[in-house]
């Protein structure tokens, strides 16, 4: 059992493995709207790139991502977030200083 630490993902790695999670949800989607929660970020990111980050870390980024973008968030206890697919390649994403 190694240190969990030394596979963190630094802030800008964390964005881009994010930005993917949406891109992938939205492309599996078949209505336009998907519905985004920092869960459903978190399995795609594991299924597919075995990538297993937590999902406050995920779901802090997600909050940005929804703020800057104005996605209406639904009424349940964990965040989710309304996205027209057609604005997927729109998003903005948290700036990295």
């Amino acid at each position: 059992m190694g240190n969990q630490q030394t596979d963190k993902p630094d802030k800008e790695k964390l964005i881009q493995l994010v930005k993917q999670g949406i891109e992938m949800l939205a492309e599996k989607n078949i209505s336009s709207i998907v519905i985004l929660s920092s869960y459903k970020i978190n399995s795609i990111l594991k299924d597919n790139y075995g990538v297993n980050i937590k999902v406050d870390r995920i779901g802090r980024i997600l909050s940005t991502v929804a703020k800057n973008n104005q996605l209406k968030r639904l009424s349940t206890q964990i965040p989710k977030f309304q996205l027209q697919i057609s604005n997927v390649a729109r998003l903005k994403y948290p700036e990295l200083s």
